[in-house]
């Protein structure tokens, strides 16, 4: 009988395609035998390491670890006193156990390695660990690097959120693949995490990873990371846990404050100081954590940011508030009319409308737009070697600082205009947890 049902665990398992366990009660009712004397048996297989069971909410996978098998006998021993009660909706029956924490089991990782045959996962190296029953949510950790090739290759749809992402092949209008078979990938989730450097890397769990054809398995392998590594606290309690996060990123932040002061302005003067808003669910490809530290990436961030700022000041909400010529005498009595800057129209208007109790304010608000302008114009000019530096991070994350702080300000100072009384500021923005993860 031991035998017998040792069989049925392991052929259970090996047939799953998600790496399943069978339920508990199946055993007795596959082999007709009585329900308490099955669990002593099991006790044995567990005992010679053979059987190793999970009990969750979800024991239909190996979760998070094997337990100690003195664990797992209570468990067994427990389950003797769990009862089946039988719900009827019509002319359906529908049988349960009255628990919480049903029962899965497994074959035991000794026994699938003296007796499972891998050849079908000789290049699937995270398909082949969870064939060897390693838990399905054990986090694997990579180089960021990792998604250099799906990022810049349009036939993947690359989406992103504030600390997570997931990868898709593309089919064309005829739903026909875009790529070849070995490249159709679906990656469902992947998250930020932290080396053992405080470097930003990539974190996977490994039940996602299966999900890679044998070719790309193998590419993630080589960007693979050891050491004491650790996944974002957000990222974990949002997947693992299922639990709702409020905190929201500082690029997030400010794509919020500009699309609130674009709102903002169009409904004290009916017209936009910004020539538009920005999608804050499909996210601009820059504005993520997810971005190899080189230049190039570095280069694309400033000039998109200097583009969502100083290029995206409506010249024409200035036109009737302040001079938009500047008048340059050329000699003999010949003028030139030249248009000024929207840096320049803006800093002048509000200037004029706002009044601050230290002078220095508006000058350092302002600071911020020219800044980056000129951060921008550094490498426009010329052609510059593309470099991987991973101070590039950091200097990403204190601009976008202060892209947000400056939208920030500016939505306070347009908030104490008399018109501005019955605006809606979305909560989030003011309630919310807006951090730099």
């Amino acid at each position: 009988m031991k035998k017998n049902i040792l069989d049925i665990v392991y052929n259970f398992f090996i047939d799953s395609n998600d790496f399943n366990g069978i339920p508990l009660r199946k055993i007795s009712k596959n082999l007709n035998i009585d329900y308490i004397s099955s669990i002593e048996t099991i006790k044995e297989l567990v005992n010679e390491d053979k059987v190793s069971i999970q009990s969750s909410t979800n024991p239909n996978i190996i979760g998070f670890q094997h337990y100690p098998q003195n664990i797992q006998i209570q468990i067994l021993e427990d389950a003797k006193l769990i009862e089946i009660s039988y719900s009827k909706f019509g002319d359906f029956t529908i049988e349960s156990e009255n628990t919480e924490f049903p029962i899965c089991l497994y074959p035991s990782k000794e026994y699938l390695v003296k007796n499972r045959d891998l050849k079908d996962f000789e290049r699937a190296e995270y398909s082949k660990r969870l064939a060897l029953a390693e838990p399905h949510l054990e986090p694997v950790f990579f180089e960021m690097d990792v998604l250099d090739r799906y990022i810049t290759d349009p036939r993947y749809d690359f989406k992103f959120e504030d600390y997570s992402g997931s990868i898709i092949h593309t089919h064309d209008e005829q739903d026909t693949p875009h790529l070849r078979e070995e490249d159709q990938i679906f990656l469902n989730t992947f998250g930020l995490a932290f080396g053992t450097n405080n470097d930003r890397i990539i974190a996977v769990y490994l039940r996602y990873l299966k999900d890679l054809t044998p070719d790309h398995q193998t590419y993630w392998k080589t960007k693979e990371i050891g050491g004491a590594c650790k996944v974002l606290k957000e990222y974990h309690d949002n997947i693992v846990l299922g639990n709702w996060n409020t905190s929201y990123s500082i690029f997030n932040g400010f794509i919020g404050e500009l699309n609130c002061l674009y709102d903002l302005s169009q409904f004290i003067f009916s017209k936009p100081l910004l020539l538009k808003k920005f999608n804050e669910e499909k996210r601009l490809r820059e504005f993520t954590y997810f971005l190899s530290p080189t230049s190039k990436n570095y280069s694309d961030f400033v000039l998109l940011l200097d583009k969502m700022m100083s290029e995206n000041l409506n010249k024409d909400f200035f036109k009737n508030k302040v001079e938009l010529f500047d008048l340059e005498e050329l000699g003999n009595g010949i003028v030139e009319r030249k248009p000024k800057g929207t840096i320049r129209l803006f800093e002048e208007w509000i200037s004029s409308q706002f009044k601050s109790s230290n002078d220095n304010d508006l000058k350092n608000l302002f600071k911020i737009f020219k800044d980056i302008r000129k951060e921008r114009q550094s490498p426009a000019h010329k052609i510059i070697e593309n470099k991987y530096d991973k101070n590039y991070t950091q200097k990403r994350i204190d601009l976008v600082k202060k892209g947000y702080n400056s939208m920030r300000i500016l939505r306070h100072i347009f908030q104490q205009h008399p018109h501005a009384k019955t605006f809606n500021t979305p909560k989030w923005l003011e309630n919310s947890d807006i951090k730099n993860f």
